[in-house]
This record gives structure tokens, sequence and C-alpha cells, in this order.
């Protein structure tokens, strides 16, 4: 069975190798949404100057759209994620996400970025939804960008997803600019999310660490490796701005009762440093992020990178049709089109959906890094793509 396409004509057409959402079973992924019309016009009226809620209000319909189409619902979403371009602009996203969102709350990430591939773009978001039943405990819900300690984890379709920072629950950083301290305190924070669900760190099979300052990565390590013991989850460092005056650390987990199985590609020659190349969850693969600072140019890094999540994929039986999603930084916007050549030669339509951002990387010689999702399914998953104004059908 391969994959299945439906076309909405009320969503952006896109500028590169992506689709808008997709659905395996029970579960949808919508890549980064913007506040944007089919034809990328931009929502706003105020000539010269970015309208924060009127872009997110945008972007919210556009979600809902994408959701829709897939057979989703907007009270099963499970997770939340913004870029944001402009810390000023956040009482105004929060404000609009407050009139999106009632109890019970996804779990929710805010980060910054330095832009988008659309130039005046202040905001994007992506969202993962579940239509099975889901779990989701009352103390400590994340119910607003700006939230508690440690969010209320939320389970569904097998999987259980946490966002913990170390804000407490006035909204302030203990511990202003102590890397040491801020990354102790995730740490348990993230353990305290789990075990509100019953789970244990050594079920996390993804783990997202963003850091405002990636000089602290050593630092982080270090506690680290406190928490965490082999096989590590597959994992995501990068550099980007943070919520809150002083926050250095954020983690986004994914966890799964028993934990992963580690998948390490047959052509790796070095054990793997803090973080699996994959781990496999039931039929869920989740692939490390990526980097190659070791080519000279974007297209050739992301070739590399690729050419390692391939060799990973299968590893573990699995194909690039089965990829379902990725997540890709870009140091440099001046590279996008150098990343999307080399980025278009390993996916074939519909394509997967993806978000694109701006950030920093841990090696300094990269300019561009990947993570991928995939599901032993994915290659039957369906796809939405925008409809295509002048044929009617997928663009």
């Amino acid at each position: 069975m391969s994959k299945r396409a439906i076309a909405s004509d009320r969503l952006m057409q896109p500028i590169a190798h992506f689709s808008h959402g997709v659905r395996v079973g029970t579960t949808i992924h919508l890549g980064a949404a913007a506040g944007v019309d089919a034809t990328r016009r931009l929502a706003g009226t105020t000539v010269g100057v970015g309208d924060m809620t009127a872009q997110a209000d945008r972007m919210f319909d556009n979600l809902r759209i994408a959701l829709e189409a897939l057979g989703g619902a907007w009270h099963q979403i499970v997770r939340v994620k913004t870029y944001i371009v402009d810390w000023r602009d956040l009482a105004a996203y929060s404000a609009v996400y407050a009139r999106q969102f009632a109890a019970p709350y996804p779990t929710a990430s805010t980060v910054g970025t330095w832009g988008f591939p659309l130039p005046q773009i202040l905001l994007e978001t992506e969202l993962v939804a579940c239509l099975d039943a889901t779990e989701r405990p009352v103390a400590g819900t994340r119910h607003a960008p700006s939230g508690p300690s440690a969010s209320g984890g939320v389970s569904a379709g097998g999987l259980h997803y946490c966002t913990a920072t170390a804000i407490d629950d006035r909204g302030v950083v203990p511990e202003p600019f102590d890397a040491s301290a801020q990354a102790e305190r995730t740490l348990r924070n993230l353990a305290r999310c789990l075990e509100q669900s019953e789970r244990r760190l050594q079920d996390v099979v993804m783990l997202t660490v963003s850091l405002a300052d990636l000089r602290a990565l050593p630092v982080f390590d270090e506690a680290f490796r406190k928490f965490f013991r082999p096989p590590y989850p597959a994992r995501s460092v990068v550099g980007v701005p943070l919520e809150r005056p002083g926050q250095l650390v954020e983690l986004e987990s994914i966890a799964a009762s028993g934990g992963g199985e580690p998948i390490v590609p047959a052509t790796d020659t070095v054990s793997p440093n803090l973080a699996s190349p994959g781990m496999l969850a039931g039929d869920w693969l989740f692939v490390s992020a990526q980097a190659n600072g070791e080519e000279p140019d974007a297209e050739r890094q992301i070739r590399r990178a690729w050419e390692r999540i391939a060799a990973t994929l299968a590893a573990a039986g699995l194909t690039l049709e089965d990829v379902i999603r990725t997540n890709n930084i870009l140091t440099d916007w001046r590279l996008y089109a150098g990343f999307n050549a080399g980025y278009g030669a390993f996916v074939t339509r519909p394509y997967p959906p993806r978000a694109t951002v701006h950030a920093g990387l841990a090696d300094p010689r990269a300019c561009v890094q990947i993570e991928a999702i995939a599901h032993r399914h994915g290659h039957a998953a369906t796809v939405l793509e925008a409809a295509d104004p002048n044929r009617g059908t997928p663009a």
C-alpha cells in the first residue's frame, strides 16, 4: 500500500519539499504552520508592521483546517510547539493561545528563533494530535505558553509527551544563568512529569534539548549522565532563545512504556555519545538529529545527514518512505536554497511535513541539522497537501 494524498485549497502553497500534515494510524503530525492564507498573504492590516495577534489567529485557523482534514479534532491535540521571533510579542501570542485551548491542555513548548523562510512571519507552530483516548494529569498542567516548572505530560497512542523547564510555579527562573543548577532542576522536573504517568526516565525514546547558550552543553551533559544510563534516547540539541530571562535549558521528551530498542546503523564504527542513533518504540522510530560539519556547504551537509538517517532506518527495517516528519535547523537563511536542493533528493511526493527554523548548532562547523520520526506504516500514511489552483490537484 502506498501513501494516500488528500488536498485542501485553504492552505498555503508550499515553497519547498513539504506537506501540511500526515496521519498514520490514529496519530496526526502537522508541520509548522504560519499566519498566511493560501496565496501566502500575511495576516494583518498594518503596513510595514507585523501583527502578532492577526498572524497567531490565522495560524491556529490553518492548523484547525489541517487537523480536521486529516480526521482529527482540536481537543485531541497532545503536543504544541511554537517558534517566535520576538519575545516582545509573547503577550499577544499568549492571549491568542489562551483563547484556543481549554482544560485538559496539551503539553506546550515556546522557543525563540531568528526568523523563517518567508520574511516578516512572526511565529510558526507545529502540533501532534491523537485520536485515541488520552491521559492528562491535572497536577502541573501547562495551560499557557508561560507555565509551571514541569508541564503535565500527555499520554496517547502508546507514547507520552512532556515539556520540562526550570521555571517555578511563579513563572520565574530560580537560578538565573546558572547552567548546572538549571540542568539538574529541569531533569528532576522531567522525571517528576514522567512519574505522574507511571513512567521513568529510561522510558524516554526522544529528547530535544534546547539551550539558550550552547556553551552550556558540557554542563548539561554532566547533569544528563547523573539521570540517564545507556541505552540513551535519541536526541536533538539546538541553541535557541528561551522563554524567560535567565532561562538556559528546556527539555521536550517522548517516552514509551518500557523504553525503546536502540538502533545503530551497520556503518557505525564508533559507540554513540549520550544518544542512540535511533530508538525503536513499537512501530515508531525516532532518529537523532544529524549534522555533518565536515562537509563544506549546506547541500552536501544535508545529503550526508540524510544518508545517516537512511542507514538508521534500514537498520530498523524501514525506508525513507516511512518517514512521517522532519525538524530542520539552518544557521543562515542564505543557505536555504542549498539546503532544499540536498533535502529534495531524499524525499518524494507526497512529502512529509516539516519545520525549518533558524537556530544554533552544537558543532560550530555545521550549518544544517535534521531529525526525523518514522513509522513502520509510514509508507501507507495519509498526507495532506495544498491543492494546486491551476490544476485542482495536490501542489
